[in-house]
């Protein structure tokens, strides 16, 4: 004689437990999306502020060889030594464009993505080094991309000079060092 067992099903608690196990097992995969979006992001805010400095060292190299040795070409070597000066005295974007409202190359959106300002510093060396330039091109922005505030004033002389008193935890920045020739090398 074969007795039969009769399937009842799962019972409440199995299910409960395999929804809590599934759930938490859910949870960590969204936490970890998330980590990787924040993580992409500062990734990607970090290479343009990259590609910008770059930029900017590049445009400051070009300056220079406009020097015809008896003063600085300006408008952006002519400033004074030792102390920060603005490149861009409004917010751009990661290619160095300003927002610009009705450009017929971006319709009629006004761009947001303008969240970097950029500053420099420059100073002379002497007797060895005389012909060359100490710059810095440094890059600003917040580390919010929702709260853009304090921006505009980053991007002024003032922001830009008085920078390192700023709070650090409301800004990310990146600072690239590099030469210049300063004077006609003939």
């Amino acid at each position: 004689m074969v007795r039969r067992i009769k399937s009842r099903g799962f019972t409440v608690i199995e299910v409960l437990i395999a929804i809590s196990v599934a759930a938490a097992g859910f949870a960590a995969i969204f936490s970890l999306q998330i980590g990787s979006m924040q993580a992409n992001m500062t990734a990607r805010d970090l290479t343009g502020a990259i590609g910008l400095a770059e930029r900017y060292v590049e445009v400051l190299r070009r300056d220079s060889y406009l020097w015809d040795g008896t003063q600085r070409p300006g408008p952006r070597l002519n400033q004074s030594f030792g102390d920060w000066h603005v490149i861009t005295p409004f917010p751009v974007d990661q290619n160095g464009r300003a927002s610009v409202e009705n450009d017929a190359n971006f319709g009629s959106e006004f761009l947001s993505r303008q969240r970097y300002c950029v500053h420099y510093w420059m100073n002379g060396f002497a007797n060895l080094y005389a012909g060359l330039l100490s710059i810095r091109v440094r890059v600003v922005w917040p580390r919010s991309a929702l709260n853009t505030s304090g921006l505009d004033q980053m991007c002024t002389l003032d922001g830009a000079r008085a920078f390192d008193q700023t709070n650090l935890s409301s800004w990310f920045s990146l600072t690239l060092p590099a030469l210049v020739r300063s004077t006609d090398p003939s």
